[in-house]
Order: structure tokens, then sequence, then C-alpha cells
């Protein structure tokens, strides 16, 4: 064997040795790959989360609220997910108009008491819900609702309450008896002939009662 291929053969064992006895020397920039412990040690892992994470993220407040009259308005907000947002309900007890732009707020506005949902969804399809839960008080109340009127000429007094202001006053049959005003917490009937009737209380919801006059 000649000179120059042993020369060759010790020079690539001698390198060998020095790859196995110095690993980790590419660099003072370059982790020792030997060590992944100190390595993520000194170098902690951070999570970049998505945006949004889940439907979740996107909130609506209040999240439940109840209403007790017709033409009762509520402010809703929404937070989190990402513009422009979409309001809609699920029911006809109330409308829902967003504010121009698609923007965080809208105003829900009952138009029958009773339970409805809020849904809003923003850009990327994301939803959040509000329930809205229709529980009437405060209802109108008319005193008293059965009255006897023998005479032509002979008065009764109807009294409303409860409910909500302005009263409006109307009666049946125009013919049979009038009232002395059609507004207020109180209004005169007069007897004009003869035949039932009837005498109507609306109150500011829309909500109505009614007091039977016989008159024989």
């Amino acid at each position: 064997m000649s000179t120059k291929w042993l020369a060759l053969m010790g020079g690539l064992v001698v390198g060998a040795a020095l790859l196995v006895a110095l690993p980790g020397c590419e660099g003072t920039g370059t982790p020792d790959t030997g060590s992944l412990d100190a390595y993520f040690a000194a170098n902690p892992f951070v999570s970049d989360p998505r945006d949004p994470i889940s439907p979740h993220d996107l909130v609506v407040t209040p999240a439940n609220i109840g209403v007790s009259y017709a033409g009762q308005a509520i402010t809703f907000t929404v937070k989190g997910g990402r513009p422009s947002y979409h309001w809609d309900t699920v029911n006809g007890n109330g409308t829902i108009n967003g504010s121009p732009g698609g923007g965080d707020q809208a105003i829900y506005q009952v138009t029958t008491v009773g339970d409805n949902s809020i849904i809003v969804y923003d850009a990327q399809g994301h939803s959040a819900i509000a329930y809205v839960t229709g529980a009437a008080t405060n209802i109108v109340a008319l005193a008293p609702t059965d009255i006897t009127l023998t005479n032509n000429g002979a008065l009764a007094v109807l009294n409303a309450s409860g409910g909500k202001q302005p009263y409006n006053w109307s009666v049946l049959h125009g013919g049979l008896g009038t009232l002395n005003v059609t507004t207020g917490a109180s209004v005169i009937y007069t007897r004009s002939a003869a035949g039932d009737n009837a005498v109507i209380l609306t109150d500011g919801n829309g909500n109505t009662k009614s007091a039977a006059i016989h008159q024989p």
C-alpha cells in the first residue's frame, strides 16, 4: 500500500474521531440538539392563538333580559369577534335594528310581549345569542266592568289604572250612549237609548279592557 494512501486514511480516521468527541461545534448560535430539554428551557414555546379561538369569543350583553310591554326598547352590545356585525331575531315578537355600518350595538323593540332570541353574527360567521323573556306586568285595569243603567240620561263613572298612559276611551255603540271625554284616567258614560253597550279602554301599550253596559 502506498504512503499517500496510508496518509489519507489516517486523516479520515482522525477527523471522524474529532467529530465524535466535539458534538455541537457548528457555531455559538446553534443549539446543542443533544440537550433538547435545556434548549426548550432557554427558548420557551409561545402559542399565538387564532383570532377568534371559537364562537364563544363573541359576547352579547345583556345576555338575558325581561320585557313587559309593547314598544319597549332594549339596547344590545356585542364585543369580540370581528366587525362588521349583523343582528337578527328568531320570531316576530320584536324587531332589531343594528347601528349603521354594522356597528357593535343594536336596538330591540318589543312588538308583542313574549319570548324571543337575539342573534348577532360577526364578519367570520361566528355568533352569540341573547335571550328575551316576555312577562306582561302592570296590566291596565278598568273598574267597574259590569254596569246596569235603566233610564235614559243615567250616568256611570269608569276608572282606569295600571298599564301605561295615556288612556284612550271609546264606546262600542255611539247611538246608545256617550262619553264626556275620550282620554284621561276617568270618564263619565251617559245612557242615550235602550240596548246593551260597552265602553272600551286602551292604554299606551295597546292593551285593552272593556266594561259591559246593560241598558234594558
